[in-house]
């Protein structure tokens, strides 16, 4: 066996345990990416089906397309936030990879158009109600746009789902016009619950069977570099400080994902009076603050953000 990246054989085994299957994760020392040993099943159809059914707010439960979009849509700020002036009353935007239309619900404000494609066609039939944008269940190449044609093209935790990163990310390029800008987010491999903390519970959680690929900096780099693109990374945070020390604790997920993607909140007292429970929650407020920035500094944040233009 050998990296599907840089081709090293110089590899370890870093877990032993998937989220929804069995399986090893290797790590690649060479060029810092880890990837699954193995996927068995037709995963085209599985994303087309049911991916986004068993990916809502509530582990174990089964959710509609509705759901999720209601679920999710008002955790898009930090993508925004790292998109900052690209977004313009000029911008043509496309989402590969949109679900149900969550950030697409935002995004539409602040650009020209925005489009979406998912292999879910379901879900980009609520995006397209929910959202008003132009949405299509489709592989991207099958989805009837015009290369060369959008300023920004965008996609959100799903590289990570690719085979061959290099690839997507060229076929991603290919939508875009000359200086346009390309938006990757994927997770961490790094994540504070691993690289900070050591939770053995967390691992377990974090590799699962739909991630073939678990990239760092250096590896999402190379990634970027050899399909073309100069790249500029950020780090980011979405689940607050108390879901952490949720799973310190409790070695377990929250009940759902508002109670880790919302306002960081701890229990009190009954009958606190109110002032006290406005300044302690305002004091929380500035330790998830200063907890998430904390992470970006120094790099161990869940998610990793690159915007990539093409080199030369």
């Amino acid at each position: 066996m050998s990296c599907p990246l840089c081709g090293s054989d110089d590899l370890s085994v870093i877990s032993e345990r998937l989220r929804r299957g069995a399986g090893n994760v290797q790590y690649c020392a060479a060029c810092d990416l880890a990837f699954l040993e193995k996927r068995e099943k037709d995963w085209d159809e599985y994303y087309k089906k049911e991916y986004w059914a068993t990916h809502g707010p509530e582990l174990g439960r089964k959710t509609s397309h509705r759901e999720n979009f209601e679920s999710y849509v008002d955790y898009q700020q930090s993508r925004l936030d790292a998109l900052g002036p690209l977004l313009t009353p000029e911008t043509r935007l496309l989402e590969v990879g949109c679900a149900a239309g969550q950030f697409l619900f935002h995004a539409r404000d602040h650009v020209k158009e925005a489009v979406g494609v998912d292999l879910d066609k379901d879900a980009t039939a609520v995006a397209a109600e929910l959202t008003g944008c132009k949405t299509v269940g489709a592989m991207l190449d099958d989805a009837g746009l015009d290369k060369g044609s959008f300023d920004v093209v965008c996609a959100f935790q799903t590289l990570e789902h690719v085979p061959d990163p290099v690839a997507f990310v060229e076929m991603l390029g290919s939508y875009l016009k000359p200086g346009g800008a390309l938006a990757i987010e994927v997770p961490n491999l790094y994540d504070p619950l691993i690289a900070l903390y050591d939770n053995d519970a967390y691992k377990g959680f974090y590799y699962h069977s739909e991630h073939v690929l678990y990239f760092s900096r250096k590896s999402l780099e190379t990634v970027m570099n050899r399909a073309g693109f100069q790249c500029e990374i950020s780090f980011t945070q979405d689940y607050n400080f108390t879901n952490h020390m949720n799973w310190i604790h409790k070695e377990a997920p929250q009940g759902n994902c508002h109670l880790g993607l919302g306002k960081a909140t701890l229990p009190t007292a009954p009958g606190l009076p109110e002032d006290k429970a406005a300044a302690f929650q305002s004091w929380l407020d500035g330790v998830d603050a200063s907890y998430k920035q904390f992470l970006a500094d120094h790099e161990l944040t869940a998610n990793i953000f690159c915007v990539g233009r093409r080199a030369g």
